[in-house]
């Protein structure tokens, strides 16, 4: 018999002009909030097992920051708390603000690590996760899926050009080439619900100066107006977006409508009907409780066959990102298609690549030497000066590597793997497109049969950050998720073999980044305060 109890806690951090996390646009700032945020937890507990703590806010993405600073705290309340027994994720909106990061990139035009977001985030989820503790009940759990219909605007793929790379493509139509379906687990007889489907929380856009938990935000106040805790979470959204649509007068793609909040409306409404329908029926999961955890280096992963699909041997390297990285999408952000054209030529003539490792993307930011364009004197680039983060950038370089302590993005990162009765949960630190996402369930199928796992979920955006997650052929594409994914071609060959030694019981995890708390990052990371001292 299944103990379960679920809580929300709300997380909100406003003052004016406060720094959004998700376009990377120093421009992105909000003056006023449209929506609350908030953490929502669960405590599974099985007879005999421990507590598991499944643990969503509505933010961009996990932290590694903020992984182990809630982790830290619940420790303090629960000694015997493992690693692995702690899972969380966010449901990706790009309207919740920043600055909780150890990692300059993603917090550098915030500006700066924020340790008030920061509180508030962490000790919301630590707040959520006692309530949840405190409110288990005896309960059972099913298990439903549901497919939307392809004539329903709620997920198409925006990297279509890509993802028709693939050797397995199924289709060049948007509205199909993305997993449709969404999966649930519901809790009875209270109610409460996690519903996972892919889709980017990206309704509410760039231009829009606000706090919102965007279009899953809503799906969960739909739900929870009868009283409820309803948690919509990501699955394989990396290449998937809502906003297809081009509207007369409106540089981005936007969907359905051109209003942003009706759209937040819209497409919540629809992943809120059908997570009512799929309270309906079910299968109940058995009380199997198991988990798996391990920290990785994908800086340094050799991969071989069967995981490389016929390309031999490989490997990953440390993190670097492409230009294609900095042109955005046609749904926001970036800057122009020629421009990201002319800065790709310049580096491969500079020498900026690395193609065992890195292939078709030549490296214009590489995290751990923490070169820009090939330098650390970041201040030497003919960079666009009104640009604020530019502006920091430029006087962090003149510091002689201080308030940069770690890369300008994290190379060991965790990887976690649930089974809750006949269901197994794969969370992830990046954002699996729709194929990774795929290729990698058909791999680790028959390694979690044994165990009695008959329905796998790819969570992405859990416990920690890392860009994307592309196939080998998406990759050499090199548009926006390409050159946003980390570690090179072989990442997805990486991810999949790290995760069947996991599960093997085989390899060696790397040791886990060191705890940094909020008043050390204060001291030694470029932050809020610092960047308004300096202007």
């Amino acid at each position: 018999m299944w103990r379960v109890g679920a809580a929300r806690v709300n997380i909100t951090y406003f003052e004016p002009e406060i720094g959004l996390l998700g376009w990377g646009s120093s421009r992105h700032i909000a003056h006023a909030v449209e929506s609350q945020l908030y953490a929502r937890a669960f405590c599974f507990q099985s007879e005999g097992s421990p507590p598991y703590f499944w643990i969503e806010a509505d933010i961009c993405f996990i932290t590694i920051a903020l992984r182990q600073e809630v982790y830290y705290r619940l420790r303090k309340h629960f000694p015997e708390l493992e690693e692995a027994h702690l899972m969380l994720t966010a449901n990706h909106t790009h309207a919740a603000p920043g600055g909780i990061s150890h990692h300059l990139l993603y917090h550098i035009n915030m500006p700066g690590f924020h340790a008030g977001v920061f509180e508030r985030y962490a000790g919301g989820m630590v707040e959520a996760a006692l309530q949840a503790y405190a409110s288990r009940r005896p309960a059972e759990i099913t298990f439903s899926e549901g497919e939307f219909s392809p004539d329903v605007p709620v997920a198409f793929n925006r990297a279509i050009d890509a993802f028709r790379k693939n050797p397995m493509a199924w289709t060049d139509q948007p509205a199909l080439a993305v997993d449709r379906r969404a999966y649930q687990l519901t809790i009875l007889p209270e109610g409460h619900l996690i519903n996972w489907f892919g889709s980017h929380t990206t309704t509410i856009q760039e231009e829009n100066h606000c706090i919102s938990s965007d279009h899953k935000g809503y799906a969960s106040e739909l739900c929870e107006e009868e009283g409820i805790v309803a948690a919509f979470a990501q699955t394989t959204a990396g290449d998937v977006t809502p906003n297809h649509f081009k509207f007369p007068g409106i540089r981005v793609h936007r969907g359905p409508t051109p209003n942003p909040f009706e759209n937040r409306r819209i497409v919540g409404r629809y992943q809120a009907q059908m997570a009512q329908s799929l309270r309906k029926g079910g299968r109940l999961i058995s009380s199997k409780q198991r988990a798996w955890w391990r920290w990785i280096d994908f800086s340094s992963v050799e991969v071989e066959e069967p995981y490389t699909r016929g390309m031999g041997k490989g490997r990953t390297g440390p993190g670097a990102l492409g230009p294609a990285f900095i042109g955005g999408t046609a749904e926001g952000g970036g800057i122009p298609a020629e421009w990201v054209r002319l800065i790709s030529v310049l580096a491969r003539l500079a020498g900026l690549i690395d193609p065992p490792v890195h292939g078709t993307k030549p490296l214009l930011i590489e995290s751990v030497p923490k070169r820009i364009f090939g330098t650390v004197r970041w201040d030497t680039l003919p960079l666009p000066h009104a640009d604020p983060a530019i502006k920091y950038l430029q006087w962090i370089a003149r510091q002689n590597g201080k308030y940069v302590p770690f890369p300008l993005t994290p190379q060991v990162l965790p990887i976690q793997i649930w089974q809750l009765g006949e269901v197994g949960i794969v969370a992830l630190p990046m954002e699996p497109t729709t194929m990774a996402g795929k290729l990698l369930k058909e791999r680790l199928a028959p390694f979690l049969a044994p165990y009695g796992v008959e329905a796998i979920v790819i969570q992405g955006y859990s416990n920690g950050y890392a860009g994307y997650l592309t196939t080998y052929w998406e990759y050499q594409y090199q548009r926006y998720e390409g050159g946003h994914t980390h570690f090179g071609k072989f990442i997805l060959a990486a991810v999949e073999k790290s995760c069947v030694q996991l599960l093997e019981g085989e390899g060696e995890g790397a040791p886990p980044p060191p705890y940094i708390s909020i008043e050390q990052a204060k001291k030694i990371l470029f932050t809020h305060e610092l960047a308004r001292a300096i202007g």
